[in-house]
């Protein structure tokens, strides 16, 4: 085992352990214990007004955010045969900054109706400015140790500001502090800084002394400028559902539906880090030409992780209620948005399995000419669903619009690459049973209906021929504790 890709498989186990310890362990426990928090602090009314800011501000970091993907790909490409990434870093800015000079005037321009549709003052506009360069550059500054496969720190590092955001807002609420929403606003800018200022220092000898190569500008820019239209379609993806909303429906309605989306959004967190992982990976198989090995993934190990996957999502949607009634009686409400949201993430892994592929292929355009058109798609039947369906519309309209992407998706790698994922779809079936559970307000029967999913997906999983010895032995290639290894291949042992 030689090659980068050999080296990024052995050391699978621990860069996702470091992954979960970090994004979902760490920070999912931050993200919900500041959620918890922002919704005591502020009432439902000024809870929409902050999530109405986050949409709009969050579009607009989006929008500056289209060459994130080219950090990664060229950004592993130098540094496998330079170690360093020293061109990459300062490509990436020198693209991203004209980016910058629009955005900041177009929000200029558009400060009065902004502030008036938000609901802050419009002397406040100027956080939006400043919120969408804290966080581009926050979220930019790990993606380079990503690129490295510096796990540890890629993982991490955004936990130094959400732990800071956590302390700040429990002593505002503990203390009673009143707070208005654009103090809080700014306090979190503030905490986004911190992890530039941090992760600037730790990268410094892989980005100094500057190094501008117009050849790799070039190259990242040729990559990249598919996708400045394809995050057009991601910011209408994910922020559109609450601007309508608002709308139609009462301020304190988006904070409801806010919380259904973000619940999902923490736990379908768990498969979404394997991009993290993933991306490199492809990106080093093709570099050196080893494509029959992503086909050989795609065939024999993503039935299981879809399978897996699924099942996983069984009980949270089966107590979708509990759940919700955790934030407070306000927020039960949310438990149908929520589920309908959680169902679809069964099929949405699909997106999460194909995006390496399809960027590791630099195939940006496709990915931009599908984001658009599913943004189309999720506009369109938010505009007919919310009126009539209310929030748990905006969730349809959304896993509709996800759905259809990770089809199209499947539809452009089969006919790109020839690797084909739709035989692997119906492995998604125990969250689909599991669905049923909206239909059933007894806790107990509730509790049968997961007993009964969890019997038939042992059952048809024990009868396939999916599960076998061959993937078994894989678990032999990656390093990992052997306590941790015996107990992986017991329990999948018991579906052999």
């Amino acid at each position: 085992m030689n090659t980068a890709a050999d080296r990024d498989i052995k050391s699978l186990f621990y860069n996702y352990l470091h992954l979960i310890s970090g994004n979902i362990l760490i920070g999912n426990a931050i993200g919900f214990l500041t959620l918890l928090l922002i919704v005591r602090v502020l009432e439902p009314d000024n809870y929409g007004i902050y999530v109405l800011f986050g949409a709009v501000a969050g579009i607009a970091a989006i929008l500056a955010s289209w060459t994130q993907a080219s950090v990664v790909r060229f950004g592993r490409e130098e540094f496998m045969a330079e170690g360093s990434i020293r061109k990459t870093f300062w490509a990436n800015y020198a693209i991203i900054l004209p980016t910058f000079a629009v955005l900041f005037l177009s929000l200029f321009i558009l400060r009065a109706p902004l502030a008036q549709y938000i609901g802050i003052s419009q002397g406040y506009y100027y956080l939006i400015l400043v919120f969408i360069l804290a966080t581009n550059l926050s979220g930019n500054i790990p993606v380079f140790f990503l690129a490295m496969s510096r796990m540890k720190h890629f993982a991490y590092l955004p936990r130094v500001s959400g732990g800071i955001w956590l302390v700040t807002l429990a002593i505002i609420y503990f203390g009673a502090i009143p707070v208005s929403v654009e103090l809080l606003i700014t306090m979190l800018i503030l905490t986004n800084l911190l992890v530039v200022v941090f992760g600037l220092w730790l990268l410094r000898k892989d980005i100094f002394p500057p190094y501008v190569s117009r050849e790799w500008i070039r190259r990242c820019f040729k990559y990249s400028y598919p996708l400045a239209f394809g995050n057009v379609g991601g910011a209408i993806i994910g922020y559109v559902d609450q601007i309508v909303i608002a709308i139609f429906m009462p301020v304190a309605f988006v904070g409801i539906y806010n919380i259904a989306y973000r619940a999902q959004g923490y736990i379908f967190g768990l498969p979404n880090l394997s991009r993290n992982l993933m991306f490199p990976l492809m990106t080093s198989l093709v570099v050196s030409g080893q494509v029959d090995r992503i086909r050989q993934y795609v065939k024999s190990y993503v039935p299981q992780i879809v399978f897996f996957w699924s099942l996983l999502l069984s009980p949270f949607l089966i107590f979708g209620r509990e759940l919700m009634s955790v934030f407070g009686q306000d927020y039960v409400v949310a438990f149908l948005p929520f589920s309908i949201l959680l169902a679809a993430s069964s099929l949405r892994i699909f997106y999460v399995i194909e995006s390496p592929i399809l960027t590791s292929y630099s195939l940006t355009k496709e990915i931009a000419g599908m984001a658009i058109v599913t943004a189309a798609i999720n506009l369109g039947l938010d505009f007919l669903l919310i009126p009539i369906m209310g929030i748990s519309g905006a969730a349809v309209a959304t896993s509709i619009s996800l759905v259809a992407i990770v089809i199209m998706r499947s539809f452009i790698v089969k006919k790109r690459t020839g690797i084909n994922d739709f035989p692997n779809y119906p492995w998604a079936f125990p969250a689909f049973l599991s669905l049923g559970a909206i239909l059933m307000e007894s806790l107990p029967l509730r509790a049968l209906l997961l007993l009964a999913v969890a019997i038939v997906s042992f059952v048809v999983a024990k009868k396939s021929a999916t599960f076998n010895h061959k993937s078994l032995a894989v678990l032999d290639t990656v390093d990992m504790p052997v306590l941790a290894r015996r107990m992986a291949k017991a329990v999948y042992s018991l579906l052999l």
